[in-house]
């Protein structure tokens, strides 16, 4: 490991970036990246890109992920929990309070024009998303037409995402069997054995002794909010590769139409919300969490907040705990094994995948926004479709920023809504 930081200063620096870690997982890992490679030079480059690699084809954020994987390098598994954790709690008890308010005062025409322009923001920067990670990914054939399958595979065929991945991801090792080197495999394999055996095994065991004593409590309280809730947020931290861009997609196809805990312009705010606060997008977690406790009755609480914060608890609780597990049980392989790309073609099968389910995302969300009536047919919205081209352009051409984007359609929206 690297360390010679005091845990002092990684604390505190921790802390600070989880108030300051806007702009979505590209955003905040280039803010790592400064911080401790280049100002800080808590870590070497090599170390901080082969982290980078490794979280890349876990499920789950991978921005919070590499902030785990990071204090884990400089302090061991207390500086990985320190870091991982302070990464994502500011974060919650920000989007808590916004929750708060989104849910009290979202009648007014000031909160209704704010959220109707940064609606047409969050459309836009899913479809920016979907066009860095084409642009970035899809450079052969093959990789496109695993990202149109994707696509008409959830779209058309209506098959759910974990099976896209997981297809994907064979297809992927399908192709690397073929083209790897089985002898140095062998090799690899051969070296980490021991190591796998005795350290990664143990900690797959406490993380599992920790998921099932939680979700041992949840069932001894006999509320099945809190069942449901539990396990479809571990399901969702297991099969969401690819980041928060991927959990989406799976979180509208089971919340909105499964549970029916949340309508779909509720996630729409939520999505909102979510891209304006700092920590990682798949934080909306706490929001739906949030939601679904204040609107149902959890405990027969006299305050319908006791509920809510307790849902967003378990819905954050159990959505991160794998993503410590998986650096934890992980990371001392991965770093015997830094020159290993075993897991490149999978990977970026996988991100190909993810391109389809994105884009996905991003024309249901925009279907939904722009036509008002119930039979998609009529009363299109022109003046949000201008809004989502303008900053899909501001995004792309411009390099706009997301805090400044959502800030100035926010503002464009309470104009439009006063005066229109």
């Amino acid at each position: 490991m690297e360390s010679n930081v005091s845990f002092r200063a990684a604390i505190l620096y921790w802390l600070k970036l989880g108030f300051i870690s806007f702009g979505g997982p590209a955003g905040q890992i280039s803010m790592m990246y400064d911080e401790v490679v280049e100002k800080k030079k808590w870590i070497s480059e090599k170390s901080f890109l082969h982290a980078l690699n490794y979280t890349m084809i876990l499920p789950g954020p991978e921005a919070q992920q590499l902030a785990t994987y990071i204090g884990w390098l400089m302090h061991g598994r207390i500086g990985g929990l320190v870091a991982g954790t302070l990464f994502i709690l500011p974060s919650f008890f920000i989007l808590s309070i916004l929750t708060y308010i989104y849910i009290n005062y979202s009648n007014n025409i000031w909160a209704e024009g704010l959220l109707y322009g940064i609606k047409a923001a969050v459309i836009a920067i899913i479809f920016s998303a979907t066009y860095k990670i084409a642009k970035k990914v899809l450079k052969k054939t093959y990789y496109w037409l695993t990202a149109i399958l994707a696509f008409i595979s959830i779209n058309i065929l209506d098959i759910n995402l974990p099976i896209i991945i997981i297809v994907a991801g064979l297809i992927g090792l399908s192709f690397h069997f073929i083209q790897s080197n089985y002898k140095h495999e062998k090799k690899l394999q051969k070296s980490i054995s021991n190591t796998i055996l005795k350290n990664s095994l143990i900690t797959f065991l406490k993380s599992f002794f920790i998921w099932t004593t939680a979700f041992l409590l949840i069932i001894f309280t006999n509320e099945s909010i809190l069942i449901k809730l539990s396990l479809f947020f571990s399901q969702a931290a297991l099969v969401t590769f690819g980041g928060a861009y991927a959990l989406l997609p799976y979180v509208f196809q089971n919340i909105i139409e499964s549970h029916g805990w949340l309508t779909s312009q509720q996630m729409m705010d939520g999505l909102a919300l979510g891209e304006s606060t700092p920590g990682p997008l798949i934080m909306i977690v706490t929001y739906v969490g949030f939601i679904v406790g204040w609107y149902n009755d959890i405990f027969n609480f006299s305050s319908p907040l006791l509920g809510a914060l307790l849902c967003a608890s378990v819905a954050t609780f159990f959505t991160f705990l794998p993503s410590f597990a998986f650096i934890f049980i992980g990371a001392p392989i991965i770093e015997l094994s830094k020159k290993n790309k075993a897991l490149e073609i999978p990977l970026n099968f996988i991100t190909s995948a993810v391109v389809g389910l994105i884009a996905n995302l991003g024309y249901m969300l925009a279907y939904n926004s722009l036509w008002t009536d119930n039979n998609k047919t009529e009363n299109f919205d022109i003046h949000l479709f201008i809004l989502i081209i303008l900053s899909l352009l501001a995004l792309i051409k411009a390099k706009v920023g997301v805090v400044p984007l959502l800030l100035t359609l926010g503002l464009t929206g309470i104009m439009m809504k006063i005066y229109f």
